[in-house]
């Protein structure tokens, strides 16, 4: 009991340490200008480019000795814009109409598998032409990147604002009437996502067996294969960086990861026995072959203790180095976006080879976010009471 207390104790402080370092870069971070040398890049027809600084730092464009445009950072308009993982920054510029004339990504957070396709003409490419007054809708003015709905949205909703405030201040309209209050879109994937988790509460009731299989086929479907929702160390690191999506366009996002939390921690185990599509994806290769190779007990908890010091080692690096995409080692992305370099590949097929013949190897061995909603369950329990039995 001594050594447990221990190792809790050095855990517990190692983290706060980190929390502690992560917060003091944020608050000493200096901000990321654009300068000349990358706009001569980005813009190489013109002439000379004029700093200016007024509410926000900007660029005037010159060719020819006359002004052609304006060129930003989206960070210095929209300083609160962040897509899945993280705040995104875009180089714009715009014509003297505030019309978009070309893009660059300059930062994102993302991970690679989706920052390659945001980053790529056929998406970005949507937005030229456009200035105050368009339209900026997901889905219905622009299309986005199959399942990367959140960082497109963040890239549109950024621009949008982002030439309104620049027309704004260029007709000298205070910045606190340019752009209106924004309302939650309740699309058609909130619909699907709450009606999904409602289906999957119910089954967890009703302890019956084909219904369960049911859901877990709907998880691995939807969740996985059509949208990509899934929660990772990424995802987890992202929470708790407050790297948050915007909740006005992303809501389907937010009840699926809330329902994930809150169910877990009432209901126990719920996100990865019933919610989770890679979870699932292992159960129903198991029932394939139905040859379950068992292992000792002793070698069991000895394999269970990876996760949770992978959980650690993880949440320090995310934390001491402020970026949620270094701890993204899970083959869930491969698998459901079917991405991945030859490493990332054999590392999935592996894991799901494996889960022919051993129950959810990679669930109960290897998931880091496996064993924070372990964590959760076991703080449910004992914040409610709750016999671990009767869960």
């Amino acid at each position: 009991m001594r050594k447990k207390t221990i190792i809790n104790t050095i855990v517990i402080a190692t983290l706060l340490l980190a929390v502690g370092v992560n917060i003091h870069e944020r608050w000493n971070k200096t901000p990321e200008i654009t300068d000349e040398r990358v706009l001569k890049t980005f813009i190489p027809q013109a002439d000379s480019f004029k700093k200016r600084q007024g509410p926000f730092l900007y660029f005037e464009i010159y060719s020819n000795h006359r002004l052609t445009g304006y060129a930003f950072n989206t960070k210095d308009l929209v300083p609160d814009a962040k897509g899945y993982s993280g705040p995104i920054e875009v180089l714009a510029a715009v014509d003297t109409a505030c019309k978009i004339t070309d893009l660059k990504i300059l930062r994102s957070d993302e991970t690679p598998d989706y920052s390659e396709d945001i980053a790529k003409p056929e998406f970005l490419g949507q937005f030229k032409g456009k200035g105050p007054g368009d339209g900026f809708i997901i889905g219905k003015d622009i299309e986005a990147v199959t399942r990367a709905t959140i960082s497109c949205a963040a890239i549109s909703r950024t621009l949008d604002i982002a030439v309104h405030k620049m027309q704004g201040l260029i007709n000298g309209t205070k910045l606190s009437e340019v752009k209106g209050a924004r309302h939650l879109n309740l699309d058609i994937y909130f619909y699907i996502t709450v009606l999904i988790i409602t289906f999957l509460v119910v089954v967890f009731y009703l302890k019956m067996s084909w219904l369960r299989y049911t859901g877990l086929m709907i998880s691995i479907i939807y969740f996985g294969f059509i949208k990509a929702n899934f929660i990772s160390m990424s995802n987890l690191s992202s929470i708790f960086l407050w790297n948050l999506p915007d909740p006005a366009s992303n809501i389907a996002w937010y009840v699926f990861v809330i329902s994930a939390l809150v169910l877990t921690f009432l209901l126990g185990a719920f996100y990865c026995t019933y919610m989770c599509p890679f979870g699932g994806l292992q159960i129903f290769l198991n029932k394939i072959f139905r040859i379950n190779i068992e292992i000792s007990s002793r070698l069991a908890g000895n394999l269970r203790k990876i996760k949770f010091a992978l959980l650690w080692i993880l949440a320090m690096a995310a934390l001491l180095l402020n970026n949620p995409n270094v701890v993204n080692y899970e083959p869930f992305s491969t698998v459901f976006l079917r991405k991945g370099n030859l490493i990332a590949w054999t590392i999935a097929g592996v894991v799901l080879i494996l889960s022919l013949f051993h129950y959810r190897p990679f669930c109960r061995y290897f998931c880091a976010a496996g064993a924070f909603f372990e964590m959760l369950t076991e703080c449910g329990r004992k914040v409610l009471g709750i016999d671990a039995k009767k869960r």
